[in-house]
């Protein structure tokens, strides 16, 4: 049975495709500008954005075009392209018609080896591959164009479509203009496809079309400056070796750059572009008389650092939105978690409150019992020993229920809910700890004191805990004499912050993992809140609290 289409290894690209690939092959061919070989940029791009299976065509396609070029161009310098045929050998024709067909394959299989598609073009590494890839092309075509030279034995340059300049290789100087015809002819092959590559996968991939109508827009300046561009260039007949050339290179590079800023490596492609465009018509009507080798350099160099400078932007500004993303998604992450550490603190509370409250019903009434059962034993023991027992027995009650107190208030401070935060810090356990340890203690607030009724019960009672914590750790650790807590309140974008600062005059801290071991309770309360721990050792320790409600 024959085989389905779909199966066989070689397959027919579409007709328009086929149309279109031929129509720019013959242009390009045969109106060569300046030796910027375009027909190897389209080749290049078309074995990179289709099918392998598709090549074949391709590549006859290409073949057929450079032979119709080659007898165009011969009917035009001679008038009797039959004759020219006669001369050239079969190695000849392979060399100047063939060869080219397949030396763009070696470019794209180097690109396609590394994993870079057409249509995932746009970050510096993979411009600076396709320009490596453009370089081996360009290499290659160099080598055949010197091969050719060789088996016919004189050098000869195409020009507004005819031969120009054949000089044998037999002159004095030969070698030396062989050099800078391999060079000339490299460069154009690596214009042809940076010029045209680029601008292709631009227009033909739709992943690369976002945004396009945009830098269309900001195109349209070149419509105003071509007109004065076109003015400068006709100046150059007057004064060709003058300032304007100069002051003309400057004006197109300074715009390439610009737009290439703007617009990533797609305006570079296009700038570069009108950039050759210009220099075209300034060719045409100096009668080609421009430095071939020196526009090509200058075209070369301007064009790859453009792309890459572009790629650069383009994928600064992709880190900068992912950076974006990653942010916004961090801080939605943290709002989240602050969130749910609120309401954690919030159970936590109520359930410190539901204990507080059991222990106090519970054991204070046990307790209160005992003593009292302890007190009736006590008038009724008949003997010293008995009463001592029963003595002892009360004082260990009494401590039991100075325990159970201090329990209770550890577990939910009556004296939060009593006075308020200010107060509470400033004349409650604190102060109250200062005083028995012999320190002196001082609390201040300042802004808007009445924001204080709008805190939350979570906020006041992790304000109230972190200073309490950071009193008993500098009372154990830091050997003060003095304490200092300011208490900040204030209203910013609808959220209410308070900092806390407190400072002591102690020893300071030894190492700065005891900032690490030593506040975690700390830490984890202003977290809890979206909040913020920096802590000083510098003359004692100092503590920044930022509270976010």
């Amino acid at each position: 049975m024959p085989q389905t289409p779909s199966r066989l290894r070689w397959t027919l690209p579409p007709l328009w495709i086929m149309a279109a690939f031929l129509g720019l092959q013959l242009v390009f061919g045969y109106y060569a500008f300046m030796l910027w070989t375009l027909s190897q940029g389209v080749l290049f791009a078309v074995y990179w954005m289709r099918p392998r299976r598709e090549w074949w065509c391709y590549a006859a396609l290409s073949i057929a075009a450079a032979v119709a070029v080659s007898i165009g161009v011969a009917w035009h310098s001679t008038g009797n392209p039959g004759q020219y045929f006669l001369g050239l050998s079969g190695l000849q024709l392979i060399i100047g018609n063939v060869l080219q067909a397949f030396i763009a394959m070696v470019g794209v299989s180097f690109l396609i080896k590394r994993g870079i598609r057409a249509d995932t073009l746009g970050n510096l590494a993979q411009i600076g591959a396709l320009h490596l890839a453009a370089l081996i092309n360009a290499g290659l075509y160099a080598v055949k164009d010197v091969l050719l030279v060789l088996a016919q034995g004189h050098i000869s340059e195409v020009r507004h479509t005819a031969l120009v300049e054949k000089l044998p290789l037999a002159f004095p100087d030969a070698y030396p203009v062989l050099a800078t015809f391999a060079l000339s002819h490299a460069m154009g092959a690596f214009l042809g496809i940076m010029l045209l590559v680029p601008l292709a996968l631009w227009v033909l991939e739709k992943d690369n079309r976002p945004g396009s109508q945009r830098i269309i827009r900001s195109a349209l300046i070149y419509l105003y400056l071509l007109p004065m561009l076109l003015y400068l260039g006709n100046s150059l007949l007057i004064d060709p070796d003058g300032s304007v050339a100069a002051m003309l290179k400057i004006l197109l590079l300074a715009g390439v750059v610009i737009f290439s800023f703007l617009h990533g490596w797609r305006g570079a492609a296009l700038s570069v572009a009108v950039v050759s465009v210009l220099i075209a018509l300034d060719d045409h009507f100096r009668g080609g008389g421009a430095d071939i080798l020196e526009m090509q350099l200058y075209i070369s160099v301007m064009g790859a650092l453009a792309l890459l400078f572009g790629a650069s932007v383009d994928e600064l500004r992709r880190s900068r939105s992912l950076l974006k993303i990653d942010r916004d998604q961090l801080q939605q992450a943290l709002a989240t978690l602050a969130t749910s550490s609120r309401r954690s603190l919030s159970s936590e509370e109520l359930e410190r409150k539901r204990l507080a409250r059991e222990l106090h019903d519970e054991m204070g009434q046990t307790l209160t019992a005992m003593q009292a059962q302890l007190s009736l034993s006590h008038q009724r023991a008949s003997n010293d020993e008995q009463s001592n027992g029963i003595q002892l027995l009360d004082q260990l009650t009494q401590r039991l229920g100075r325990s159970l107190r201090s329990v209770v208030n550890a577990l939910t401070p009556d004296e939060l809910d009593q006075l308020g935060l200010y107060a509470a810090i400033t004349y409650g356990s604190p102060s109250q700890m200062c005083e028995y340890a012999g320190v002196n203690y001082t609390c201040e607030i300042y802004g808007d004191s009445q924001l204080l009724d709008r805190l939350e019960m979570v906020t006041n009672l992790a304000a109230y805990r972190i200073v309490q914590e950071a009193v008993n750790n500098a009372l154990k650790y830091a050997n003060c004499q003095n304490i200092r807590v300011r208490m900040r309140i204030g209203e910013r974008q609808r959220k209410i912050l308070v900092l806390l600062d407190i400072l002591d005059d102690g020893i300071g801290l030894k190492s700065l993992g005891q900032i690490e071991h030593g506040f975690y309770s700390i830490r984890d309360r202003a977290a809890a809140l979206n909040g913020v721990l920096h802590i000083q050792n510098i003359f004692g320790v100092r503590i920044h609290v930022l509270l976010r409600q």
